[in-house]
């Protein structure tokens, strides 16, 4: 809880200087916040510019002193989108982290300029019904699958349509996956064995 907290405090700085307008706009107006962060992990999205990476730099360094928490910068990730080579090597003077190509993956959801691909969805579906064998049906109630069903089944698609909106396909698939674990503790179910339509 205390460590919720004093990132809070970053988060608070970020925001601050955001919204004195020492960071750059971003570009897009989609872009509402410049910032998110889960645990100790933070992802920020900035302008390539010198003075907005110095900017993120003094921040941190308060935050450090601050909190007594510093920034590991070796486990630190840059991931450039439509810029040069001469950007790159002018912002790792001022923040030498390891340079991660685009498009990439932030807390296992990938991130990307275009919708998502059929395959990526794919993926997503074979990830939900990957759960669903490692799981004994016979050992398991009715409100003991339900249970399953909401915390984990429905929590996969959750976590990543907070960056994506799913296509009609991908929902299907997973409710149907959802479906047949429910009624028949499977992955596949027949419309004879589900109770309610």
């Amino acid at each position: 809880m205390i460590f919720v907290i004093v990132m809070e405090v970053l988060n608070a700085l970020i925001k601050e200087a955001d919204r004195r307008e020492i960071l750059t706009t971003l570009p897009s107006r989609s872009i509402k916040h410049p910032m998110s962060h889960y645990a100790d992990d933070l992802m920020l999205l900035l302008t390539p510019k010198l003075e907005d990476f110095e900017c993120i730099k003094q921040v941190l360094d308060l935050y450090t002193g601050a909190s007594g928490l510093t920034t590991n910068v070796e486990k630190c990730h840059m991931t450039l989108i439509r810029c040069s080579s001469q950007v790159l090597a002018s912002l790792q003077t001022v923040f030498p982290c390891v340079i991660q190509d685009f498009p990439c993956k932030y807390l296992g959801i990938p991130l990307s300029l275009q919708r998502l691909r059929r395959s990526d969805e794919h993926a997503l579906v074979d990830s939900v019904a990957a759960r669903i064998p490692t799981w004994k049906f016979g050992l398991l109630t009715h409100a003991d699958r339900v249970l399953l069903t909401k915390v984990t089944l429905s929590a996969i698609p959750v976590h990543l349509s907070i960056a994506y909106c799913l296509s009609t396909w991908a929902i299907n698939q997973i409710d149907w996956r959802r479906q047949a674990f429910l009624w028949a503790g499977t992955d596949q179910v027949s419309g004879g064995k589900c109770k309610v339509a």
